[in-house]
């Protein structure tokens, strides 16, 4: 799924992290458990999205961004 977003959307940063490497994220964005998804620096999803579901609000932010 984040390959895919990476792909089709290229404005947006899509990254995938692993908070066992990477600790400091989860208060940084305010994850207090996994899986979660942040796009451009906002929690956008908690728990693993549908994919329709995901790459639509994908594309409403990528929407946004060009505004």
């Amino acid at each position: 799924m984040v390959d895919k977003a990476k792909t089709r959307f290229r404005a947006l940063e899509v990254r995938e992290w692993n908070l066992a490497e990477h600790p400091e994220l989860g208060p940084r964005y305010g994850v207090m458990a996994t899986p979660a998804i942040v796009v451009n620096g906002r929690l956008e999803f908690r728990g693993v999205p549908k994919e329709q579901a995901f790459l639509d609000r994908l594309g409403a932010i990528a929407a946004r961004t060009r505004e």
